[in-house]
């Protein structure tokens, strides 16, 4: 079975649940918020951590 990704859509956060490991986000849609408080944090609203 193919795995589904979003294209377009580069993820380098390592401890996501949708990050396949190769930078694609297999979330079914994702929620971005407008800024993050800092260099080290997602301003991906669907991030959930592994």
């Amino acid at each position: 079975m193919e795995e589904k990704i979003i294209n377009g859509i580069c993820c380098d956060v390592e401890n996501c649940v949708h990050n396949n490991g190769s930078c694609c986000c297999t979330a079914r849609e994702i929620h971005v918020n407008h800024r993050s408080n800092g260099s080290a944090e997602t301003v991906c609203e669907t991030f959930s951590e592994i």
